[in-house]
């Protein structure tokens, strides 16, 4: 995935909560996780990736799978 902008100042902690906040309810804010993953780097995917499997005990890849 080609990262266009990688926001320097990110929190992986507040990425993840977005993300977990996207899943609620009917259905999955789809733009919502594009937006947040599209516009961050492979290193910063894996912060988020590791503070989602802290914060919620889940694993963010099979959260994202169709």
């Amino acid at each position: 995935m080609a990262t266009l902008l990688a926001p320097e100042g990110f929190s992986p902690s507040e990425d993840a909560m977005a993300l977990n906040k996207a899943f609620e309810g009917w259905g999955t804010d789809e733009k919502a996780i594009i937006w947040i993953l599209g516009h961050r780097n492979a290193d910063q995917r894996k912060q988020i990736r590791l503070a989602y499997q802290e914060i919620y005990l889940e694993d963010l890849n099979k959260k994202t799978q169709i």
